[in-house]
């Protein structure tokens, strides 16, 4: 399959691309090089800008839309923040709507857990809740974006899936000091999205079956986000490898 990766210079593509290299053709969007080589190409430029964006999705089958912040924003606070708005609203719809326009059919975007971190520890959430993003401009923007490309499987025959991942990180690296019920390994991250580029939804008649979501986290022993675990939300063949098993032993808060 030839995948488009936004947002290739994060840890996270990186470890997108890694997951993806074998059996498909990438193509890397974003600032600097990874050190895959074989069957891949860069891409450079602002996704709002629609001729790049519509250079960007020639010949490609999918879309993965990392969602993750480009390097060098601005140091003023306010245009940061504005700058993040803009790619996670007119951004992500530039780039799927040249998607659309170029015939592609599958669609996966980067969303956060973070949006729920207003619910107390002792509550199970699921897909079912109802998120309550703060104004922190990492919550907001991603919430935003997230709605943006829900609206693609409302007016397209096309399949939407957006991955609401925890707090990345790599389990050899975490620490019992700093536990968090919201970790996810980048490895079980970039797994899920590669599993979502497997979903054939896009001519489900109804709109909430060409678009998917979908939590995803360590699967722990007292969770609070569950994994899965709600009929209708799992994600067909995700079960988290990387569960920190040896932190919450050591007596993780």
């Amino acid at each position: 399959m030839n995948v488009l990766i936004t947002g290739a210079e994060s840890r996270l593509g990186q470890a997108i691309a890694r997951e993806l290299a074998p059996g498909n053709r990438l193509r890397l969007w974003g600032t600097g090089e990874s050190e895959l080589d074989e069957n891949i190409t860069y891409f450079k430029g602002d996704m709002r800008d629609p001729d790049i964006a519509w250079q960007a999705v020639q010949n490609m089958q999918a879309i993965i839309h990392t969602g993750e912040p480009p390097p060098n924003l601005p140091e003023d606070d306010l245009a940061c923040e504005q700058k993040l708005l803009d790619l996670a609203t007119r951004g992500t719809h530039v780039l799927f709507k040249a998607g659309i326009e170029a015939g592609i059919k599958r669609f996966v975007y980067g969303s956060t857990l973070q949006i729920f971190e207003a619910y107390p520890d002792d509550v199970y959430i699921s897909e079912m809740w109802r998120p309550m993003p703060s104004t922190d401009k990492f919550q907001l923007t991603r919430y935003l974006g997230e709605m943006t490309a829900r609206e693609f499987a409302r007016d397209f025959p096309v399949a939407v899936t957006v991955l609401r991942l925890g707090k990345l990180i790599a389990e050899e690296n975490a620490s019992p000091k700093n536990s968090d019920l919201m970790w996810v390994d980048y490895r079980d991250a970039a797994r899920a999205f590669r599993l979502s580029l497997n979903r054939d939804a896009q001519s489900e008649l109804k709109w909430n079956k060409r678009f998917a979501l979908h939590h995803i986290c360590a699967d722990i022993q007292n969770p609070k986000y569950l994994v899965g675990k709600i009929s209708g939300f799992q994600l067909r063949g995700f079960q988290p490898q990387h569960n920190f098993e040896a932190i919450w032993r050591g007596g993780g808060a």
